[in-house]
Formats: C-alpha cells, structure tokens, sequence
C-alpha cells in the first residue's frame, strides 16, 4: 500500500477535525504547519504545527464547494484524493455533531415538558405518562391529592417570592418524606399529588402516615388539606384521581380536620 493509500485509509477514521489535520500533518511530507478555516471565517477552526499566517502558507479549498479551506506551511502539493476524504470526514463529523447536538436539546426540551419549573418536581405531564405505565403493568398504588390551606393570605401578605420558597420547599418536603415510595408532582398553584407504589404496609398504616408525615410543619398559618384514593377504588385512572380530588376538598371543608391538623403541628415541633 503506498503512502498516499494508508493516509486516506487513517483520514476516513479520523473521530475530529484536530485528528484529521494530525494526520495530514504525519502524511504530507514537509509539512509544518496546517490550519482548517471555513469559507466564512478567516479564524481557523483548528490548527496544528507552524502558524499558517505569514507569506509561506497557502490557502486551498478541498473542493469547489466545499465549506471548508485548509491553509499549509509551506506550499506543499496535497492530492485532491486526501482533500476530497478529508471533505467527506468533515461532513460527517459535522453531521455526528450536530445530530449529537439536536439529541440533546430533544432530551432537554422533553425534560422540561415533564418538570414544574418553579419546583423542579413532575408535572401533570409526567405524572400522566408514569400512570399509563403503572396501569399497563396493573401496578397498585395509591394516589394523595394535596392542597394548601391558607397559603393564598401568605402570598397576598408577603408576596410572590415568600410564596414561591413556601412551593419549592414544601415539593422539596414531599419528595424528602416520600423517598422511594412513589413520587411527588406538583398539579399548579398550591396542588400537589402524590403517586405512592412501593410503600412497606398496608392502606391502613400508609393512610395514618400521610397524615402524620405529609403534612406542612414549618409555616404558621399554611396547612395541607388531603385526600387518598387506591387503585382498587375505582375502574379508571381519571376515576381514581377524581375520587381523591374529592376526598381532599371534603378534608379541606371539615372543622374538625382543622383542629387534628394543629393537633398534629403541635406534635411535630415537640419531637426532638
């Protein structure tokens, strides 16, 4: 194989551009210097050996309409055979990136469709895609639908940006207190949800636990009013969330659910 030959071969596996010019470099005999330009840009993109800036460097295009130029030290004749596969590498290390590129911001994009911006906690979105997955699989769970009481007065007081920290840091709670029994979604405004898969009792243990541990204990004058629903309950995904929608706004509207949950603060602040 001649010289020329097992340079092209190297060229076509060439992983970057700096690697490409590495090689044209350790192929093209005398060369000191290479540096790679685009049309539209008289700042080489990459460049290796000599700067190719003064009087000796010469300025080849890699074909008619190609985007790119490469500038050697000194003149030193490259074949249009290494030009053309250095062309063809840097289009599909162009393409490699920018198809890298677009994945990315597709992964980013799809991410934040699924996340609360001011949380960072799921959405509504994501809380409806891992409810299709659950049911599909006919996973039991039970869902905790959460609405704070008096934080509207809070907000109104003291502003938006006390009642976004209360948001931010009672999702932060949630997620804290539920660890790797489900997952916490923030539903918009002061709502939350929590979808509850994996925890380690029966319904009648779980229930006296949301309670006592799903509660908001570090603001006067905020509460959380909630209502749990299972699985079994109902025949529908949408029946299931209605029916602890409904049981959270019957808490919300009982006097004597007020007076357990100061009884329940009180508690809290008590324990060492």
């Amino acid at each position: 194989m001649s010289a020329q030959s097992a340079l092209v071969c190297r060229l076509t596996a060439a992983v970057s551009p700096e690697e490409l010019l590495r090689l044209v470099m350790e192929g093209v005999p005398g060369l000191r210097g290479v540096a790679l330009f685009t049309q539209d840009d008289d700042t080489p993109v990459v460049s290796i050996g000599e700067s190719c800036d003064d009087a000796q460097s010469v300025l080849l295009d890699l074909s008619d309409d190609s985007e790119y130029r490469l500038r050697t030290v000194p003149h030193v004749p490259v074949s249009p055979e290494v030009l053309a596969v250095m062309e063809l590498r840097l289009l599909y290390l162009d393409t490699r990136d920018t198809a890298i590129r677009l994945g990315n911001e597709l992964a980013a994009l799809t991410q934040a469709a699924k996340t609360d911006a001011l949380t960072g906690l799921p959405n509504r979105h994501a809380l409806d895609l891992d409810l299709d997955r659950i049911d599909a699989a006919s996973h039991a769970y039970a869902m905790v639908f959460i609405d704070l009481d008096g934080f509207k007065a809070i907000n109104d007081h003291y502003g938006h940006a006390l009642g976004d920290s209360l948001l931010k840091g009672y999702g932060l709670w949630l997620s804290r207190v539920t660890g790797p029994w489900g997952r916490v979604y923030r539903m918009g405004g002061d709502e939350y949800l929590l979808l509850m898969t994996d925890f380690p009792g029966p319904p009648e243990a779980f229930e006296a636990w949301a309670h006592e541990r799903l509660q908001i204990p570090f603001v006067d004058g905020v509460s959380a009013s909630m209502g749990i629903a299972w699985r079994h309950e109902a025949d529908t995904v949408s029946d299931v969330m209605r029916l602890a929608d409904q049981r959270m706004y019957t808490a919300k509207s009982d006097p004597e659910n007020a007076a357990r949950l100061t009884d329940r603060r009180a508690a809290f602040r008590r324990e060492p």
